[in-house]
């Protein structure tokens, strides 16, 4: 099976999201999103010379709501651009010139995305956003100079789910993190605020 990563970690999320969060419509949207991407991870839709996978057209989608969630538009802009351009850069430069990855470009793509979209979102669904969208085009712009030289292409191949996955995994753990950090910060200066008192 070769979206191993991608499945186990939409699992993962799909049973945090329905056993974990507070009853809400946002967690039943949330639920039902990530089993639509489950169901969807092997269809594939013909458009021209492509194959498009369908749950890259829903990552797609969803970037592009997270997107328009974010208030902060011209700077997610910029930064959507900037993400887009590695990812497509660096599957384009091994391509072109593949003796100087040393590192799989697997583990290259997936640390520099995660690293930029933490450092450039400032809440969790910017920085899925971010990834998600950035990831999506970069795929796309990849996959259409490509198309330029050959026919019967596959667009949101089995690599870009997985990296995808691992990606949001990687934001999440460390958005959590930061989250945890800050909770044990506060603590800590109540802790010594009653102490001084």
């Amino acid at each position: 099976m070769e979206n191993v990563f991608y499945y186990w970690i939409l699992w993962g999320a799909w049973i945090i999201a329905a056993f974990f969060l507070k009853k809400s419509i946002r967690r039943t949207m949330i639920s039902a999103v990530i089993l639509v991407c489950i169901a969807s991870g092997e269809m594939f839709i013909e458009v021209s010379s492509f194959s498009l996978r369908v749950s890259f057209i829903l990552a797609l989608c969803i970037g592009y709501y997270l997107a328009s969630e974010c208030k902060r538009k011209v700077y997610h802009f910029f930064s959507v651009m900037t993400l887009t351009s590695a990812y497509a850069g660096i599957h384009l430069f091994e391509i072109f010139d593949p003796v100087w990855f040393i590192v799989d470009r697997f583990f290259i793509i997936i640390s520099v995305i995660s690293i930029l979209a933490i450092y450039l979102g400032k809440s969790m669904p910017e920085r899925i956003g971010l990834l998600v969208l950035s990831m999506s085009q970069g795929e796309l712009l990849f996959w259409v100079i490509l198309g330029k030289f050959h026919d019967g292409l596959t667009i949101g191949t089995a690599d870009y789910l997985n990296m995808a996955a691992i990606g949001c995994f990687i934001v999440c753990a460390w958005t959590y993190l930061e989250q945890i950090m800050a909770s044990f910060n506060q603590q800590a200066q109540k802790s010594a605020k009653g102490k001084q008192a």
